[in-house]
Protein backbone atom coordinates (compact mmCIF):
# COMPACT_ATOMS: atom_id res chain seq x y z
CA UNK A 1 0.00 0.00 0.00
CA UNK A 2 1.35 3.44 -0.97
CA UNK A 3 2.24 5.91 1.76
CA UNK A 4 1.33 9.44 0.69
CA UNK A 5 1.89 11.22 4.01
CA UNK A 6 4.04 14.34 4.50
CA UNK A 7 4.16 15.25 0.81
CA UNK A 8 2.89 18.57 -0.53
CA UNK A 9 1.80 18.07 -4.17
CA UNK A 10 2.14 20.85 -6.74
CA UNK A 11 -1.23 20.03 -8.29
CA UNK A 12 -4.49 18.52 -7.12
CA UNK A 13 -5.31 16.51 -10.25
CA UNK A 14 -2.92 14.54 -12.43
CA UNK A 15 -3.13 12.67 -15.71
CA UNK A 16 -0.97 9.55 -15.34
CA UNK A 17 -0.81 5.91 -16.50
CA UNK A 18 -3.86 4.08 -15.21
CA UNK A 19 -3.64 1.41 -12.55
CA UNK A 20 -5.92 -0.74 -14.74
CA UNK A 21 -3.77 -2.91 -17.02
CA UNK A 22 -3.93 -1.88 -20.70
CA UNK A 23 -6.31 1.00 -19.93
CA UNK A 24 -3.94 3.77 -21.04
CA UNK A 25 -4.11 6.95 -19.00
CA UNK A 26 -6.19 7.80 -15.93
CA UNK A 27 -6.94 10.69 -13.60
CA UNK A 28 -5.60 10.81 -10.04
CA UNK A 29 -6.17 13.07 -7.05
CA UNK A 30 -3.16 14.11 -5.00
CA UNK A 31 -5.30 14.99 -1.97
CA UNK A 32 -7.83 12.98 -0.02
CA UNK A 33 -11.38 13.75 -1.15
CA UNK A 34 -14.29 13.12 1.21
CA UNK A 35 -17.53 11.80 -0.19
CA UNK A 36 -19.53 14.65 -1.71
CA UNK A 37 -16.49 16.86 -2.35
CA UNK A 38 -16.51 18.90 -5.54
CA UNK A 39 -13.59 17.96 -7.75
CA UNK A 40 -11.30 20.89 -8.60
CA UNK A 41 -10.95 22.73 -11.87
CA UNK A 42 -14.53 23.84 -12.48
CA UNK A 43 -17.19 22.34 -14.73
CA UNK A 44 -16.63 20.85 -18.18
CA UNK A 45 -18.19 21.84 -21.47
CA UNK A 46 -20.22 19.51 -23.67
CA UNK A 47 -20.24 19.89 -27.45
CA UNK A 48 -23.38 18.59 -29.21
CA UNK A 49 -23.05 16.38 -32.29
CA UNK A 50 -26.25 16.34 -34.34
CA UNK A 51 -27.58 13.74 -36.81
CA UNK A 52 -24.11 12.49 -37.67
CA UNK A 53 -25.29 9.31 -39.38
CA UNK A 54 -27.81 11.24 -41.47
CA UNK A 55 -25.21 13.71 -42.71
CA UNK A 56 -22.78 10.89 -43.55
CA UNK A 57 -25.36 8.52 -45.09
CA UNK A 58 -24.25 5.64 -42.92
CA UNK A 59 -23.77 4.30 -39.42
CA UNK A 60 -20.71 5.02 -37.33
CA UNK A 61 -21.62 2.06 -35.11
CA UNK A 62 -21.30 -0.16 -38.18
CA UNK A 63 -18.03 1.64 -38.98
CA UNK A 64 -19.36 2.96 -42.29
CA UNK A 65 -17.09 5.90 -41.47
CA UNK A 66 -14.42 6.43 -38.85
CA UNK A 67 -15.69 8.29 -35.78
CA UNK A 68 -13.36 7.94 -32.82
CA UNK A 69 -15.26 10.65 -30.84
CA UNK A 70 -17.96 8.03 -30.21
CA UNK A 71 -15.60 6.57 -27.57
CA UNK A 72 -15.94 9.83 -25.62
CA UNK A 73 -19.59 10.68 -26.25
CA UNK A 74 -22.51 10.76 -23.83
CA UNK A 75 -26.25 10.52 -24.36
CA UNK A 76 -27.96 13.93 -24.44
CA UNK A 77 -30.17 13.04 -21.46
CA UNK A 78 -27.06 12.50 -19.31
CA UNK A 79 -25.75 15.95 -20.25
CA UNK A 80 -28.82 18.04 -19.53
CA UNK A 81 -32.38 18.82 -20.53
CA UNK A 82 -31.60 21.28 -23.34
CA UNK A 83 -29.46 19.09 -25.61
CA UNK A 84 -32.24 16.50 -25.93
CA UNK A 85 -34.41 19.07 -27.72
CA UNK A 86 -31.80 20.41 -30.15
CA UNK A 87 -32.01 17.77 -32.91
CA UNK A 88 -33.52 14.40 -33.75
CA UNK A 89 -30.36 12.44 -32.92
CA UNK A 90 -27.82 14.09 -30.68
CA UNK A 91 -24.85 13.00 -28.63
CA UNK A 92 -22.44 15.14 -26.68
CA UNK A 93 -18.69 15.21 -26.22
CA UNK A 94 -18.10 16.00 -22.56
CA UNK A 95 -14.38 16.53 -22.16
CA UNK A 96 -12.29 16.70 -19.01
CA UNK A 97 -14.00 14.56 -16.36
CA UNK A 98 -16.34 13.30 -19.08
CA UNK A 99 -13.51 11.81 -21.15
CA UNK A 100 -10.30 11.40 -19.15
CA UNK A 101 -11.18 9.04 -16.22
CA UNK A 102 -11.48 5.31 -16.67
CA UNK A 103 -14.38 3.09 -15.65
CA UNK A 104 -14.06 0.34 -13.02
CA UNK A 105 -17.51 -0.89 -12.05
CA UNK A 106 -16.36 -2.16 -8.66
CA UNK A 107 -14.78 1.17 -7.71
CA UNK A 108 -16.93 3.98 -9.15
CA UNK A 109 -15.96 6.96 -6.99
CA UNK A 110 -16.97 9.98 -9.11
CA UNK A 111 -20.40 11.14 -10.23
CA UNK A 112 -21.00 13.86 -12.80
CA UNK A 113 -23.83 16.35 -12.88
CA UNK A 114 -25.78 17.44 -15.91
CA UNK A 115 -24.76 20.57 -17.76
CA UNK A 116 -26.18 24.01 -17.25
CA UNK A 117 -27.06 25.93 -20.37
CA UNK A 118 -26.13 29.57 -20.83
CA UNK A 119 -24.49 31.52 -23.67
CA UNK A 120 -23.18 34.28 -21.38
CA UNK A 121 -25.60 36.81 -22.87
CA UNK A 122 -24.25 36.26 -26.39
CA UNK A 123 -27.17 35.96 -28.83
CA UNK A 124 -27.84 36.57 -32.54
CA UNK A 125 -29.25 39.95 -31.49
CA UNK A 126 -25.95 41.27 -30.17
CA UNK A 127 -22.91 39.22 -31.19
CA UNK A 128 -21.23 37.54 -34.16
CA UNK A 129 -20.05 34.94 -31.65
CA UNK A 130 -23.56 33.50 -31.30
CA UNK A 131 -23.59 29.86 -32.33
CA UNK A 132 -19.79 29.64 -32.41
CA UNK A 133 -19.37 28.02 -28.98
CA UNK A 134 -21.33 25.60 -26.87
CA UNK A 135 -23.81 26.84 -24.29
CA UNK A 136 -23.66 23.48 -22.49
CA UNK A 137 -21.24 24.03 -19.63
CA UNK A 138 -20.57 23.54 -15.93
CA UNK A 139 -20.79 19.74 -15.88
CA UNK A 140 -19.43 19.25 -12.37
CA UNK A 141 -17.88 16.16 -10.84
CA UNK A 142 -18.22 15.06 -7.19
CA UNK A 143 -16.61 12.33 -5.17
CA UNK A 144 -19.30 9.69 -4.61
CA UNK A 145 -17.26 8.08 -1.82
CA UNK A 146 -14.10 8.84 0.14
CA UNK A 147 -11.04 8.81 -2.12
CA UNK A 148 -7.54 8.49 -0.73
CA UNK A 149 -4.66 10.74 -1.77
CA UNK A 150 -3.07 9.24 -4.88
CA UNK A 151 -6.26 7.38 -5.77
CA UNK A 152 -7.43 6.94 -9.34
CA UNK A 153 -10.79 8.47 -10.24
CA UNK A 154 -13.38 6.19 -11.84
CA UNK A 155 -16.67 7.15 -13.50
CA UNK A 156 -19.43 4.93 -14.85
CA UNK A 157 -19.59 4.62 -18.62
CA UNK A 158 -22.75 2.54 -18.33
CA UNK A 159 -22.65 -1.23 -18.81
CA UNK A 160 -23.87 -0.98 -22.40
CA UNK A 161 -20.74 0.98 -23.34
CA UNK A 162 -18.54 -2.07 -22.85
CA UNK A 163 -21.10 -4.54 -24.18
CA UNK A 164 -21.03 -2.82 -27.58
CA UNK A 165 -17.22 -2.92 -27.74
CA UNK A 166 -16.49 -6.55 -26.89
CA UNK A 167 -15.01 -7.23 -30.33
CA UNK A 168 -11.88 -5.23 -29.50
CA UNK A 169 -12.03 -4.67 -25.73
CA UNK A 170 -12.93 -8.18 -24.62
CA UNK A 171 -15.16 -9.01 -21.66
CA UNK A 172 -15.22 -6.19 -19.11
CA UNK A 173 -16.70 -7.16 -15.73
CA UNK A 174 -19.72 -5.27 -14.41
CA UNK A 175 -20.71 -4.82 -10.77
CA UNK A 176 -22.49 -8.16 -10.40
CA UNK A 177 -19.48 -9.93 -11.95
CA UNK A 178 -17.28 -8.68 -9.13
CA UNK A 179 -19.82 -10.03 -6.65
CA UNK A 180 -19.54 -13.46 -8.28
CA UNK A 181 -15.77 -13.11 -8.26
CA UNK A 182 -15.82 -12.21 -4.57
CA UNK A 183 -17.68 -15.42 -3.72
CA UNK A 184 -15.37 -17.46 -5.95
CA UNK A 185 -12.26 -16.09 -4.23
CA UNK A 186 -13.67 -17.13 -0.86
CA UNK A 187 -14.24 -20.68 -2.14
CA UNK A 188 -10.68 -20.81 -3.52
CA UNK A 189 -9.41 -19.75 -0.10
CA UNK A 190 -11.27 -22.66 1.49
CA UNK A 191 -9.89 -24.96 -1.20
CA UNK A 192 -6.32 -23.88 -0.46
CA UNK A 193 -6.87 -24.55 3.25
CA UNK A 194 -8.26 -28.03 2.59
CA UNK A 195 -5.45 -29.00 0.22
CA UNK A 196 -2.66 -28.02 2.62
CA UNK A 197 -0.27 -27.37 -0.29
CA UNK A 198 2.59 -24.89 -0.54
CA UNK A 199 2.60 -21.48 -2.17
CA UNK A 200 4.05 -22.72 -5.44
CA UNK A 201 1.24 -25.21 -5.97
CA UNK A 202 -1.34 -22.61 -4.97
CA UNK A 203 0.21 -20.16 -7.44
CA UNK A 204 0.04 -22.78 -10.20
CA UNK A 205 -3.63 -23.43 -9.41
CA UNK A 206 -4.42 -19.72 -9.52
CA UNK A 207 -2.52 -19.28 -12.80
CA UNK A 208 -4.52 -22.16 -14.29
CA UNK A 209 -7.78 -20.50 -13.16
CA UNK A 210 -6.86 -17.08 -14.60
CA UNK A 211 -5.70 -18.57 -17.90
CA UNK A 212 -8.82 -20.69 -18.37
CA UNK A 213 -9.84 -20.81 -22.04
CA UNK A 214 -13.48 -20.43 -20.99
CA UNK A 215 -13.62 -16.65 -20.73
CA UNK A 216 -16.34 -14.82 -18.83
CA UNK A 217 -16.89 -11.50 -17.12
CA UNK A 218 -16.67 -12.99 -13.60
CA UNK A 219 -13.34 -14.57 -14.61
CA UNK A 220 -12.15 -11.15 -15.80
CA UNK A 221 -13.09 -9.73 -12.36
CA UNK A 222 -10.63 -11.98 -10.52
CA UNK A 223 -7.21 -10.73 -9.32
CA UNK A 224 -4.63 -11.24 -12.04
CA UNK A 225 -1.74 -12.39 -9.84
CA UNK A 226 -1.39 -14.99 -7.12
CA UNK A 227 -0.23 -12.40 -4.57
CA UNK A 228 -3.29 -10.26 -5.29
CA UNK A 229 -5.51 -13.34 -5.02
CA UNK A 230 -4.10 -14.19 -1.57
CA UNK A 231 -4.72 -10.61 -0.50
CA UNK A 232 -8.29 -10.81 -1.86
CA UNK A 233 -8.89 -14.05 0.05
CA UNK A 234 -7.88 -12.19 3.20
CA UNK A 235 -9.61 -8.79 2.75
CA UNK A 236 -11.85 -9.17 -0.31
CA UNK A 237 -11.58 -8.02 -3.92
CA UNK A 238 -12.86 -4.52 -3.14
CA UNK A 239 -10.06 -3.59 -0.78
CA UNK A 240 -7.50 -5.33 -2.96
CA UNK A 241 -8.59 -3.35 -6.01
CA UNK A 242 -8.57 -0.09 -4.03
CA UNK A 243 -5.05 -0.74 -2.78
CA UNK A 244 -3.87 -1.30 -6.33
CA UNK A 245 -5.65 1.80 -7.69
CA UNK A 246 -3.23 4.27 -6.10
CA UNK A 247 -0.05 5.96 -7.27
CA UNK A 248 2.38 7.50 -4.81
CA UNK A 249 2.56 11.28 -4.86
CA UNK A 250 6.23 10.99 -5.81
CA UNK A 251 5.15 8.97 -8.85
CA UNK A 252 2.51 11.54 -9.80
CA UNK A 253 4.99 14.40 -9.41
CA UNK A 254 7.54 12.62 -11.58
CA UNK A 255 5.35 10.95 -14.21
CA UNK A 256 1.97 12.71 -14.07
CA UNK A 257 0.69 15.76 -15.97
CA UNK A 258 -1.07 18.50 -14.01
CA UNK A 259 -4.74 18.89 -14.90
CA UNK A 260 -5.80 21.81 -12.73
CA UNK A 261 -3.59 24.70 -13.85
CA UNK A 262 -6.67 26.23 -15.55
CA UNK A 263 -10.37 26.62 -14.89
CA UNK A 264 -13.29 28.12 -16.87
CA UNK A 265 -14.74 31.58 -16.36
CA UNK A 266 -16.42 34.16 -18.59
CA UNK A 267 -13.83 35.25 -21.14
CA UNK A 268 -12.30 38.73 -21.33
CA UNK A 269 -12.27 38.38 -25.14
CA UNK A 270 -15.31 39.98 -26.85
CA UNK A 271 -17.77 37.48 -28.39
CA UNK A 272 -15.77 34.48 -27.11
CA UNK A 273 -18.13 33.22 -24.42
CA UNK A 274 -16.10 31.39 -21.81
CA UNK A 275 -12.35 31.17 -21.38
CA UNK A 276 -9.65 29.34 -19.44
CA UNK A 277 -7.96 31.09 -16.52
CA UNK A 278 -4.85 30.24 -14.52
CA UNK A 279 -5.54 28.80 -11.07
CA UNK A 280 -2.04 29.62 -9.82
CA UNK A 281 1.10 31.48 -10.88
CA UNK A 282 2.59 29.67 -13.88
CA UNK A 283 6.23 30.56 -14.69
CA UNK A 284 7.48 30.77 -18.27
CA UNK A 285 8.01 27.27 -19.67
CA UNK A 286 5.33 25.62 -17.50
CA UNK A 287 3.25 22.97 -19.26
CA UNK A 288 -0.08 24.66 -18.59
CA UNK A 289 -2.11 21.75 -19.95
CA UNK A 290 -1.39 18.34 -21.46
CA UNK A 291 -4.12 17.38 -23.88
CA UNK A 292 -4.70 13.96 -25.46
CA UNK A 293 -5.99 14.28 -29.03
CA UNK A 294 -8.95 12.60 -30.72
CA UNK A 295 -8.19 12.13 -34.41
CA UNK A 296 -10.71 12.62 -37.22
CA UNK A 297 -9.06 11.45 -40.46
CA UNK A 298 -11.68 12.98 -42.77
CA UNK A 299 -12.79 16.47 -41.81
CA UNK A 300 -15.68 16.26 -44.30
CA UNK A 301 -17.47 14.05 -41.75
CA UNK A 302 -18.42 17.29 -39.99
CA UNK A 303 -20.26 18.77 -43.00
CA UNK A 304 -24.03 19.05 -42.54
CA UNK A 305 -26.48 18.82 -45.46
CA UNK A 306 -30.03 19.84 -46.26
CA UNK A 307 -32.78 17.23 -46.60
CA UNK A 308 -33.40 15.73 -50.01
CA UNK A 309 -36.85 15.99 -51.61
CA UNK A 310 -38.03 12.80 -49.88
CA UNK A 311 -37.23 14.28 -46.47
CA UNK A 312 -35.59 11.04 -45.41
CA UNK A 313 -32.05 11.37 -46.74
CA UNK A 314 -29.46 14.09 -47.14
CA UNK A 315 -28.91 16.04 -50.33
CA UNK A 316 -25.11 15.91 -50.82
CA UNK A 317 -25.33 18.82 -53.28
CA UNK A 318 -26.64 21.15 -50.55
CA UNK A 319 -24.19 21.61 -47.65
CA UNK A 320 -25.68 23.92 -45.03
CA UNK A 321 -22.95 24.18 -42.42
CA UNK A 322 -20.62 22.19 -40.21
CA UNK A 323 -20.80 20.57 -36.80
CA UNK A 324 -19.88 22.83 -33.91
CA UNK A 325 -17.08 20.39 -33.02
CA UNK A 326 -14.98 21.90 -35.84
CA UNK A 327 -14.40 25.00 -33.71
CA UNK A 328 -12.80 22.86 -30.99
CA UNK A 329 -10.35 20.98 -33.23
CA UNK A 330 -6.96 21.74 -34.77
CA UNK A 331 -6.12 21.19 -38.42
CA UNK A 332 -3.92 22.29 -41.32
CA UNK A 333 -4.78 23.63 -44.81
CA UNK A 334 -2.83 20.77 -46.43
CA UNK A 335 -4.54 17.93 -44.60
CA UNK A 336 -7.94 16.30 -44.11
CA UNK A 337 -6.93 15.32 -40.56
CA UNK A 338 -8.40 17.06 -37.51
CA UNK A 339 -7.11 16.70 -33.94
CA UNK A 340 -9.46 17.53 -31.06
CA UNK A 341 -8.00 18.05 -27.56
CA UNK A 342 -10.09 16.65 -24.71
CA UNK A 343 -8.16 17.53 -21.58
CA UNK A 344 -9.66 19.35 -18.63
CA UNK A 345 -10.20 23.03 -19.48
CA UNK A 346 -8.49 23.08 -22.89
CA UNK A 347 -11.73 23.57 -24.91
CA UNK A 348 -12.05 26.95 -23.16
CA UNK A 349 -8.65 28.33 -24.29
CA UNK A 350 -9.32 31.29 -26.59
CA UNK A 351 -7.39 33.04 -29.37
CA UNK A 352 -4.89 35.88 -29.29
CA UNK A 353 -2.86 36.36 -32.45
CA UNK A 354 -0.81 39.29 -31.13
CA UNK A 355 0.17 38.41 -27.58
CA UNK A 356 -0.63 34.78 -26.75
CA UNK A 357 0.72 33.50 -23.44
CA UNK A 358 0.85 29.82 -24.40
CA UNK A 359 1.81 27.83 -27.48
CA UNK A 360 1.09 24.26 -28.55
CA UNK A 361 3.84 21.71 -29.08
CA UNK A 362 4.08 17.95 -29.42
CA UNK A 363 4.82 16.13 -26.21
CA UNK A 364 8.24 14.50 -26.15
CA UNK A 365 10.09 11.65 -24.44
CA UNK A 366 7.18 9.60 -23.12
CA UNK A 367 5.53 7.09 -25.45
CA UNK A 368 2.88 6.28 -22.83
CA UNK A 369 1.31 9.65 -23.56
CA UNK A 370 2.41 10.40 -27.11
CA UNK A 371 3.40 7.91 -29.80
CA UNK A 372 5.81 9.97 -31.87
CA UNK A 373 5.90 7.29 -34.59
CA UNK A 374 2.33 8.28 -35.52
CA UNK A 375 3.73 11.58 -36.81
CA UNK A 376 5.32 9.61 -39.63
CA UNK A 377 2.20 7.67 -40.61
CA UNK A 378 -0.10 8.70 -43.48
CA UNK A 379 -3.58 9.97 -42.71
CA UNK A 380 -5.02 6.67 -43.95
CA UNK A 381 -3.31 4.98 -40.97
CA UNK A 382 -5.77 6.65 -38.59
CA UNK A 383 -8.78 5.09 -40.33
CA UNK A 384 -8.11 1.86 -38.45
CA UNK A 385 -6.92 3.33 -35.13
CA UNK A 386 -9.55 3.32 -32.38
CA UNK A 387 -7.46 4.68 -29.52
CA UNK A 388 -5.81 8.00 -28.79
CA UNK A 389 -2.04 8.27 -28.43
CA UNK A 390 -1.10 11.76 -29.56
CA UNK A 391 -0.76 14.69 -27.18
CA UNK A 392 -0.39 18.45 -27.30
CA UNK A 393 1.28 20.43 -24.56
CA UNK A 394 0.17 24.03 -23.98
CA UNK A 395 3.38 25.71 -22.80
CA UNK A 396 3.63 29.13 -21.13
CA UNK A 397 5.46 31.64 -23.37
CA UNK A 398 5.91 34.01 -20.42
CA UNK A 399 4.97 34.17 -16.77
CA UNK A 400 1.20 33.84 -16.37
CA UNK A 401 -0.34 35.36 -13.26
CA UNK A 402 -2.89 33.66 -11.04
CA UNK A 403 -6.32 34.51 -12.50
CA UNK A 404 -4.99 35.58 -15.90
CA UNK A 405 -6.78 34.30 -19.00
CA UNK A 406 -4.81 31.70 -20.96
CA UNK A 407 -4.66 32.46 -24.69
CA UNK A 408 -3.14 30.68 -27.70
CA UNK A 409 -2.66 31.71 -31.33
CA UNK A 410 -5.25 29.91 -33.49
CA UNK A 411 -3.34 30.87 -36.65
CA UNK A 412 -3.56 33.45 -39.43
CA UNK A 413 -6.19 31.53 -41.44
CA UNK A 414 -8.50 31.33 -38.43
CA UNK A 415 -8.13 35.05 -37.64
CA UNK A 416 -8.80 36.10 -41.23
CA UNK A 417 -11.92 33.90 -41.33
CA UNK A 418 -13.16 35.39 -38.05
CA UNK A 419 -12.57 38.98 -39.22
CA UNK A 420 -14.49 38.27 -42.44
CA UNK A 421 -17.32 36.76 -40.40
CA UNK A 422 -17.53 39.83 -38.14
CA UNK A 423 -17.67 42.18 -41.14
CA UNK A 424 -20.49 40.20 -42.75
CA UNK A 425 -22.51 39.66 -39.56
CA UNK A 426 -25.86 41.41 -39.04
CA UNK A 427 -27.90 41.38 -35.81
CA UNK A 428 -31.23 39.56 -35.69
CA UNK A 429 -33.51 42.11 -34.05
CA UNK A 430 -36.39 39.61 -33.79
CA UNK A 431 -34.44 36.97 -31.90
CA UNK A 432 -35.95 35.70 -28.65
CA UNK A 433 -33.80 33.68 -26.27
CA UNK A 434 -35.46 30.78 -24.46
CA UNK A 435 -32.73 31.08 -21.84
CA UNK A 436 -33.88 34.64 -21.14
CA UNK A 437 -37.48 33.46 -20.86
CA UNK A 438 -36.41 30.76 -18.39
CA UNK A 439 -34.21 32.95 -16.20
CA UNK A 440 -35.85 36.39 -16.39
CA UNK A 441 -39.19 35.67 -14.78
CA UNK A 442 -39.92 39.39 -14.56
CA UNK A 443 -40.28 39.47 -18.34
CA UNK A 444 -44.01 39.17 -19.23
CA UNK A 445 -44.92 36.76 -22.00
CA UNK A 446 -46.85 37.89 -25.06
CA UNK A 447 -50.24 36.35 -25.73
CA UNK A 448 -51.32 34.95 -29.07
CA UNK A 449 -53.25 38.11 -29.91
CA UNK A 450 -50.31 40.33 -28.98
CA UNK A 451 -48.02 38.67 -31.48
CA UNK A 452 -46.71 35.56 -29.81
CA UNK A 453 -45.60 34.54 -33.29
CA UNK A 454 -42.29 35.91 -32.08
CA UNK A 455 -41.99 32.56 -30.28
CA UNK A 456 -42.18 30.53 -33.49
CA UNK A 457 -38.65 29.17 -32.96
CA UNK A 458 -39.38 28.21 -29.34
CA UNK A 459 -41.32 25.40 -27.72
CA UNK A 460 -42.87 26.02 -24.31
CA UNK A 461 -43.89 23.47 -21.72
CA UNK A 462 -46.16 23.69 -18.68
CA UNK A 463 -45.59 21.41 -15.70
CA UNK A 464 -47.80 20.72 -12.72
CA UNK A 465 -47.93 17.98 -10.10
CA UNK A 466 -51.11 16.41 -11.47
CA UNK A 467 -50.41 16.25 -15.20
CA UNK A 468 -46.65 16.49 -15.46
CA UNK A 469 -45.09 18.20 -18.46
CA UNK A 470 -47.33 19.23 -21.37
CA UNK A 471 -46.46 21.26 -24.44
CA UNK A 472 -47.93 24.78 -24.64
CA UNK A 473 -50.07 25.22 -27.75
CA UNK A 474 -51.07 28.84 -27.21
CA UNK A 475 -50.93 31.63 -24.61
CA UNK A 476 -54.56 32.79 -24.51
CA UNK A 477 -54.49 35.52 -21.90
CA UNK A 478 -52.29 37.28 -19.35
CA UNK A 479 -53.90 38.53 -16.14
CA UNK A 480 -52.42 40.65 -13.32
CA UNK A 481 -52.00 38.80 -10.05
CA UNK A 482 -50.30 40.64 -7.22
CA UNK A 483 -49.53 37.53 -5.19
CA UNK A 484 -47.43 36.14 -8.04
CA UNK A 485 -43.77 36.65 -7.16
CA UNK A 486 -42.59 36.09 -10.73
CA UNK A 487 -43.68 38.73 -13.27
CA UNK A 488 -46.89 39.81 -11.49
CA UNK A 489 -49.11 37.89 -13.91
CA UNK A 490 -50.78 34.55 -14.36
CA UNK A 491 -51.48 33.03 -17.77
CA UNK A 492 -54.34 31.14 -19.34
CA UNK A 493 -52.89 28.51 -21.67
CA UNK A 494 -53.87 25.92 -24.19
CA UNK A 495 -51.70 22.82 -23.80
CA UNK A 496 -51.43 19.54 -25.70
CA UNK A 497 -52.87 16.80 -23.51
CA UNK A 498 -53.18 13.05 -23.93
CA UNK A 499 -54.24 11.93 -27.39
CA UNK A 500 -52.95 15.28 -28.75
CA UNK A 501 -56.11 16.96 -27.47
CA UNK A 502 -55.94 20.66 -26.64
CA UNK A 503 -56.67 21.35 -22.95
CA UNK A 504 -57.07 24.64 -21.15
CA UNK A 505 -54.99 25.58 -18.13
CA UNK A 506 -55.92 28.77 -16.28
CA UNK A 507 -53.80 30.70 -13.82
CA UNK A 508 -50.39 29.28 -14.79
CA UNK A 509 -47.34 31.08 -13.42
CA UNK A 510 -44.01 31.67 -15.15
CA UNK A 511 -42.23 29.31 -12.76
CA UNK A 512 -44.50 26.50 -14.06
CA UNK A 513 -43.29 27.06 -17.63
CA UNK A 514 -40.06 26.19 -19.35
CA UNK A 515 -38.85 27.02 -22.85
CA UNK A 516 -36.51 25.41 -25.36
CA UNK A 517 -35.48 26.14 -28.90
CA UNK A 518 -37.40 24.03 -31.34
CA UNK A 519 -35.28 21.35 -33.03
CA UNK A 520 -32.69 22.93 -35.35
CA UNK A 521 -33.50 26.46 -34.16
CA UNK A 522 -30.70 26.81 -31.58
CA UNK A 523 -27.95 29.32 -32.27
CA UNK A 524 -25.51 26.61 -33.41
CA UNK A 525 -27.83 25.74 -36.34
CA UNK A 526 -28.29 29.28 -37.62
CA UNK A 527 -27.11 29.93 -41.15
CA UNK A 528 -23.75 31.68 -41.10
CA UNK A 529 -22.71 30.70 -37.58
CA UNK A 530 -18.93 30.89 -37.46
CA UNK A 531 -17.04 27.67 -38.14
CA UNK A 532 -13.30 27.21 -38.50
CA UNK A 533 -10.74 24.84 -37.06
CA UNK A 534 -7.73 26.14 -35.16
CA UNK A 535 -4.54 25.90 -37.21
CA UNK A 536 -1.51 23.79 -36.25
CA UNK A 537 1.66 25.82 -37.01
CA UNK A 538 3.23 24.79 -40.29
CA UNK A 539 6.62 24.11 -38.71
CA UNK A 540 5.22 21.41 -36.41
CA UNK A 541 2.79 19.79 -38.83
CA UNK A 542 4.13 16.43 -40.13
CA UNK A 543 4.79 16.13 -43.85
CA UNK A 544 3.28 12.61 -43.81
CA UNK A 545 -0.14 14.09 -43.02
CA UNK A 546 -0.22 16.53 -45.95
CA UNK A 547 -2.70 14.72 -48.16
CA UNK A 548 -4.49 17.66 -49.82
Amino acid sequence: MTNNNNITPKCTLYLAPSTIPNAGLGVFTSIALPSGALLPGGGDAAIPISDLDFHNAGSHNAEDYHWLPSEYSWSPSSLGDVMDYEADQTSGLSWGYGALPNCHFWMINVEESKCDYDTVGITPRNSPGAGAFTGHYNRLAHASEDIRAGGELFVSYGENWFATRENYMGLIPAGEDFEVGEEFVKKVGLLFQSLSVGNEVQADIWTMIINSPYKSRPLAALPKTYDAAIRAIDVGITQTEEEQAIHSLEYLEQHGKCLDHIQPKNSTIPHAGRGAFATRFLPKGTVVSSAPLIHIPDRDILIMYADSDDGETRDPSKPIGQQLLLNYCWGHPSSSLLLCPYSHGTPYINHDGKDPNVKIQWMENDERYHNSSWLNEPVSFFDSVWTTNLMFEYVALRDIQDGEEVLVDYGREWEEAWNDHVKAWKPDEDYVSPHDLNTNLDLPLKTHEEGASMYTTIDGFHTDARNGERKIHRIRARRPYQKNQDDGFVYDLEVIGSGNQVKRVNGATRSQMHFFHKPYEADIFREGSFRHEMMIPDEMFPSAWRNL
